[in-house]
Formats: C-alpha cells, sequence, structure tokens
C-alpha cells in the first residue's frame, strides 16, 4: 500500500505535518489500542488484527516504526496500518492519526457534501447525542428519566460523561433537529435514527420518550442508541438497528473506555449488558465491556483474543445468564483464553448485586469468587455428577477435554486436583490424559529461511549500502535502472529508493514503507535487517554489480557451452569437443578472476 504523493498535494497536506503527525503517533501506542502486545527481545508480537489465528505472527518495531504480520504480510508504517485496519483511505489515516496527537488536518475536500455516508451517519449520533444529554436537563417532560438515573445510582459527572439523555415524546423530535442541521431524512433513516412509513413514504422518530444510552466505537464515536422505556412500553430496551456503523457482531459497549485498563490488567470482564458495565465503572472496575445481548459472535471471539490473554464472564444468575455462561466459556477456553467466572446469585445480575451489597462488600465477592470455566463447569453439574452415572461420565469427558485445552499451568495443576476429589480418579492417569500438546505455546515469528543464489544476495546487499547511505545511491542512480535487477520486487524497491532520495535525505524504513507496494514490505524488511559492519567502497559496489549483471550471463553462457560440449561427446566430433572445453576453460578462468 503507498501513499499517492498526487492526492497528498491536490488535498494540500504539507509533507512537514504528514512526518509531524507520524512523530507524534508511536506505532506502539497505536497497535496496542488494537493488539495485546508482548515484548519478545527488541521487538513486541502479539495475534495478528487482519486474519485468525492462534500463534502470534504479528511484530511490532518499536526502532524502525513499523509493524508486519509473518503469517498474512499486512502491515507497513503507523498510517499504513490505519489505513488497513479501519479500511479507510491515507488521508482518512491521517486525519485519524491527526486528531489523536491534537493535531487538526484541513483539506480542499472538507465539505458536509464531500463526506461520506459512513462519516454523515457517525456525525448524525454525535449530535443527538449531544442535543438528548442537553435535552434531559432542559424541559420538564425529562424529570421522570432523570429521577429514574438518580434511583439507579447515577451521578450527575456519570450522565454528563456518558452523555446520556432523553428523547422526548413527540415524533418529530429527532427527524426535525436533523433536519435544521441539513441531514437528509432518508439518510437518518437508513442510520436508523428515524422509522418510516412505507404507504406514506414519511418519516418519524424511532425513539420517543426514552432514556438514551449512547454506544461507541472504538474511537468514542457514537455509532448508535439503546433507549431505556420509562413509561412501561415495550420493549423495555430498544436498540439501533443494523446499519451500515452498527452491527451488533461487532459492538463491544464502552470499549474505547475500557482498551486502556484491559491492557493494563491483561484481563476482560465481559458482562451482558450495558448497565452492568456503567454500575461496574462506579464501583472502580474499568476493564469491563458488554456484548449487546448474550451472543457472542466470531467477530468478538477475535476483538476478544487480541484485547487480552484472561476473560473474566459475569453474566446474569437466572437461567438464561448461566447457559451463555457455559456456551461462552467453552467458546472462549477452546480458543486459547484464561476463562474464569464470577457467578452471581441466584436470579440477579451485577447491577443488582452492586445495589444490594453495596460497592465495598461487591468488590470483595467479586475478588474472592472468581472461578476457572472448569471449576465453575464441576460446580454447576455437581449434584449431577454425584448422582447420575451416565452424567457423570459425560461430564468427566467433557470437563477433561476442557482442561486439555487451559494455558496456565498452575491453574490446569489445580483443576485437575478438583476433577481427581470429585470424580475419584488417579491424579497421575489424569495429568497423563491432559498433556498439553505444543500447539498452545507463542513462539517467536521467523522469517521463513531462504537460500539465495549469489546473484540474489548481491542485488540484496546492493540495495542495503543504497538503504545506509543516500551519497551512494546518488553516485550509482545514472548507471543502474531498475532493470539491471532480476527480480521483479527488488526493482520495485529500487524504483522506490529513487523516488524517496527526491524528497528525504535520511532513510527511514518507516517512512520509505509508503513509497513501496505492499507485497515488497517483507522483503524491505529482509533487506534491512541486514547487518554491515563497515564503510561499503564503490569499488565493493562495483563487485557487487558485476555479480548480479554480468555473473548471470557468464553462467548462461556456461550452460550453453556444457550442452554443446555434451552433443559433441554424443556424435564423437572430437574437434569440436577439443574446442568447447578450451572456451569452457577460458570461460572459468576469468570467473575465477
Amino acid at each position: 500500500m503507498r501513499i499517492n504523493v498526487k492526492e497528498v498535494h491536490n488535498l494540500h497536506i504539507e509533507p512537514e505535518l504528514i512526518h509531524e503527525i507520524q512523530q507524534k503517533n508511536d506505532i506502539l501506542d497505536v497497535v496496542s489500542q488494537y493488539v495485546k502486545l508482548e515484548k519478545r527481545g527488541r521487538n513486541y508480537i502479539g495475534l495478528c488484527p487482519f486474519h485468525d489465528e492462534k500463534t502470534p505472527s504479528f511484530s511490532v518495531s518499536v526502532e524502525k516504526q513499523i509493524c508486519h504480520c509473518f503469517g498474512c504480510k499486512k502491515g507497513g508504517n503507523v498510517f499504513q496500518f490505519i489505513e488497513q485496519i479501519e479500511a479507510i483511505s491515507f488521508i482518512e489515516a491521517v486525519k485519524i492519526l491527526g486528531e489523536r496527537a491534537g493535531i487538526e488536518v484541513k483539506t480542499d475536500d472538507d465539505t458536509p457534501q464531500a463526506d461520506n455516508e459512513q462519516n454523515k451517519m457517525i456525525a448524525m449520533h454525535e449530535a443527538m447525542a449531544h442535543y438528548y444529554n442537553y435535552v434531559l436537563k432542559a424541559i420538564e417532560q425529562a424529570e421522570p428519566a432523570l429521577k429514574y438515573l438518580y434511583s439507579r445510582g447515577f451521578t450527575d459527572e456519570q450522565i454528563a460523561r456518558e452523555k446520556i439523555g432523553y428523547s422526548p415524546n413527540v415524533s418529530t423530535f429527532t427527524r426535525d433537529y436533523l433536519k435544521n442541521k441539513g441531514y437528509d431524512e432518508a439518510l437518518a433513516y437508513d442510520a436508523g435514527l428515524l422509522s418510516r412509513n412505507e404507504e406514506t413514504i414519511s418519516y418519524f422518530d424511532r425513539f420517543r420518550n426514552r432514556i438514551m444510552f449512547p454506544i461507541k466505537d472504538f474511537r468514542g464515536k457514537v455509532i448508535g442508541f439503546s433507549a431505556r422505556s420509562i413509561d412501561g412500553s415495550e420493549p423495555k430496551y430498544l436498540n439501533s438497528p443494523e446499519t451500515l456503523i452498527f452491527q451488533k457482531r461487532n459492538v463491544l459497549y464502552h470499549i474505547d473506555v475500557a482498551r486502556k485498563p484491559i491492557r493494563n490488567q491483561d484481563e476482560v470482564i465481559l458482562l451482558e449488558g450495558f448497565m452492568d458495565v456503567l454500575k461496574l465503572n462506579e464501583a472502580g472496575i474499568l476493564n469491563a465491556i458488554a456484548t449487546m445481548g448474550t451472543a457472542l459472535s466470531r467477530e468478538h471471539i477475535l476483538q476478544l483474543k487480541k484485547l487480552a490473554s484472561n476473560i473474566t464472564l459475569m453474566y446474569d444468575g437466572d437461567r438464561a445468564g448461566i447457559e451463555a455462561t457455559l456456551k461462552i466459556g467453552k467458546q472462549l477456553n477452546q480458543e486459547g483464553m484464561n476463562v474464569f467466572v464470577v457467578p452471581m446469585k441466584k436470579g440477579y445480575d451485577p447491577d443488582e448485586m452492586i445495589t444490594e451489597l453495596g460497592t465495598d462488600k461487591f468488590l470483595s465477592y467479586f475478588n474472592h469468587n472468581k472461578l476457572t470455566y472448569v471449576s465453575f463447569y464441576m460446580r454447576h453439574y455437581l449434584d449431577e455428577i454425584k448422582n447420575n452415572d451416565l452424567a457423570y461420565e459425560k461430564h468427566l469427558n467433557n470437563i477433561i477435554e476442557d482442561a486439555k485445552l487451559m494455558n496456565s499451568e498452575h491453574l490446569q495443576k489445580k483443576v485437575l486436583h478438583e476433577i481427581t476429589e470429585l470424580f475419584n480418579v488417579d491424579f497421575d492417569s489424569l495429568k497423563f490424559k491432559v498433556q498439553k500438546d505444543n500447539r498452545i505455546q507463542a513462539r517467536m515469528p521467523t522469517f521463513e529461511s531462504e537460500v539465495l543464489s549469489r546473484p540474489m544476495l548481491a542485488e540484496r546487499t546492493v540495495l542495503k549500502y543504497f538503504m545506509n547511505d543516500r551519497m551512494l545511491f546518488m553516485q550509482f542512480k545514472d548507471q543502474i535502472t531498475e532493470e539491471h535487477f532480476s527480480v521483479k520486487v527488488h526493482q520495485m524497491i529500487y524504483k522506490a529508493l529513487s523516488g524517496y532520495y527526491k524528497i528525504e535525505e535520511t532513510f527511514m524504513l518507516s517512512k520509505f514503507s509508503s513509497h513501496v507496494p505492499h507485497e515488497c514490505h517483507e522483503t524491505c524488511l529482509k533487506i534491512d535487517a541486514m547487518l554491515v559492519n563497515h564503510e561499503p567502497s564503490i569499488e565493493e559496489v562495483n563487485d557487487y554489480l558485476y555479480v548480479f549483471q554480468q555473473e548471470p550471463k557468464e553462467i548462461e553462457q556456461l550452460q550453453s557451452l556444457k550442452a554443446q560440449l555434451s552433443d559433441a561427446v554424443s556424435t564423437e566430433n572430437h574437434e569440436k569437443r577439443a574446442q568447447l572445453m578450451r572456451e569452457i576453460i577460458n570461460l572459468q578462468r576469468q570467473k575465477k578472476q
């Protein structure tokens, strides 16, 4: 993926501004918002955010300010990472990273008309979140909503921070506000803020007389709402419909706030509802997020795996919540996560538990009742295991399979002792059954081993010299063209160097990666990693040039002579044979010289 220099110039973004934004967005900090990284040597590794994997193959180099996946080959500098993971243009990536660095990026296309539908939908939701929040304390009709929030323990500070609001019982309140702001009704309908009468094709508000809880993406942008009824009307909670910007399978409520605490603690607290998240936040548990309901999608699982190694499930204490805990716990255990459960009292959700126990007692309960998923499974089915021989065998087999997948050897050993005691089986034989295989052990990704021919190695060495020394490149740029290189990727790298050195004085891989196609990134990394312990001379470069420009021709000539010699021997042409032998000897002598 390359930066379109013409695009940058047309939009009047100064290269100096782009460089400043890049300098203020350390790639480790940016990537860490999406991927849980661990230090390995000089680099950091984690599960690739671009494809599903169980062994980490995604590497981040702080020194070079680049990232690279050794599996799917995606990566690049900080702009390219944001382009790929957000599926946006380079200009949009510059704006996002500029905003992150507190730098305003203006371009010629910064008009409402130029924004795409997705940006307009987000802008609508942002506008309505602010307005609903204002209305909550500004009109008399909102008093029951405000009283309800206070009764549930919400403070004014939390209401303001979360932008909790109120949508009045008026069918055109949202519609009229958006129209006055210049937004199209049809697009507001597509965004999920309005409903439509299909007979008259007239639009009206989707949310009426409801408390409005904004739902945000990982950047903190409002993409939807969960609206609670305050007059007993059904449904109790009305969520935004599936839209271009809001898909439940991708949404993790409060991820924008929880991501940093999750990374710091290496633990996700997964809850069933957003009200539980907000209540836990007030209790001081900041690494809590929720799905929109009990369903856990494949997309959710991939996100969770990349956030942390440990996940704690805290679902409701009713039948549906327990069944969801068992199902989701098994899924996450199979994905190699360390899965824990904090069981709720029967019939209670976390919000109700906090209200009944108080913050201090709840925190004590939370810290002293965290079970491994396998332990929770055993305790839940304890009566069946003890009183039903058929169930005994079924559950023992299930538990052994679950224990095999546990990542922590210490926790696995603890669970094995629990199994031994509960099922009355021998510990050593049980341990033998659940020996983990090596597939879970993470290893540092390495480049695939390569055996390079002399000409190929010479080409890469010359490119390495040119990367290290701009002046050396300038001395040879008129002598060498990209056609001198035999490999297409080397040709593209050399051509990119020519353009790069027209605007840059020194080589930086993080900058240079923006100038080469995606398929060149891995080769660039390999060339950059080559060790050069001396300053190359012009004569040395010429020697390498000879190797990859002349040697292949000599090899081809030698192969041709040997083929002719074979024909001369088979036809018993002694004169021709003697002549070819002399030519071969002379050519080999020249090669040695």
